[in-house]
């Protein structure tokens, strides 16, 4: 009789016992700062399809840059990031080329002091945004798209060090993207001002680099990140975090000024810029 009892328990419980059996899938990374969150949130969407066990862990002290957290996922000792694609990246790390902010990244608006805000509102072309200077991160993948059209710019190894510097008027504007620039002028509110009517974009895809100690880790994320797509999940998440920031930036009234990536493989252009971008853009 008790085997016969045996046999039947609740299908939730097996399930829940099954799960607990299974080993805990840990996952190191570095990215812990806030500008790293929505990255976070996609990998535990990935994750969370899988109804394996996940821990995500990070080192203990402060952020680590970008330059010495990808030495430490390269070497096996950290297991991925999320960061902007490039022919050296994706030979050094396993690319999942599933882009996890389908482009709105590479659209760039321009943060400014209020004394600049006026000249910098009237820019409308490429030629136009040649006369001033923008402020870049020392290592951001995408600074060959600034030298590659043209762009002056002052470059910084901190990234706090920039708002700093754009305030003693080192550069002229400060661009970043739309899901960052404004959470990034409300921490910086007055100093700063976000320019109307323009816009740059640039093909900038980001995707999980795993390191290439971890490819049963890559398999699981890319697995997750499809499950994701298909049903639904990933644009519902994306929207939910971006909407009120594209309807917020009036994207339908701005000049779009196009920038070429030179960094970008030729492959990566996957964009679901529907999700985000304005017709008469796309």
């Amino acid at each position: 009789m008790n085997s016969i009892k045996a046999t039947l328990l609740p299908a939730t419980l097996l399930f829940s016992l099954a799960l607990q059996a299974q080993p805990t899938l840990v996952v190191n990374h570095y990215q812990k700062h806030s500008r790293y969150e929505f990255g976070l949130q996609v990998l535990n969407l990935a994750l969370s399809k899988l109804n394996t066990p996940y821990q995500l862990k990070t080192p203990k002290g402060p952020q680590l840059n970008e330059a010495r957290g990808e030495i430490l996922v390269t070497a096996g000792k950290l297991d991925l990031q999320w960061m902007s694609t490039s022919k050296l990246r994706e030979q050094k790390m396993i690319a999942i080329k599933i882009p996890i902010y389908q482009g709105i990244l590479g659209l760039r608006l321009l943060l400014t002091t209020h004394e600049k805000y006026p000249a910098i509102s009237q820019i409308k072309t490429l030629e136009q945004l040649q006369q001033f200077v923008g402020g870049h991160g020392t290592h951001w993948q995408d600074l060959p798209v600034y030298a590659a059209n043209n762009l002056p710019v002052s470059t910084y190894i901190n990234y706090d060090s920039l708002f700093r510097q754009l305030a003693n008027n080192r550069f002229d504007y400060f661009h970043r993207g739309l899901n960052e620039i404004w959470k990034e002028q409300e921490a910086h509110f007055p100093t700063f001002k976000i320019a109307k009517n323009v816009m740059l974009l640039y093909p900038h895809p980001v995707y999980f680099f795993v390191s290439t100690h971890k490819p049963e880790l890559a398999e699981h994320i890319e697995a997750g990140l499809n499950i994701a797509l298909q049903d639904g999940s990933f644009k519902h998440l994306f929207l939910s975090e971006h909407q009120e920031l594209i309807e917020k930036s009036d994207l339908e009234n701005r000049h779009l000024i196009r920038l070429k990536n030179p960094v970008a493989p030729s492959d990566s252009s996957n964009f679901l810029t529907q999700w985000w971008l304005p017709e008469k853009s796309n």
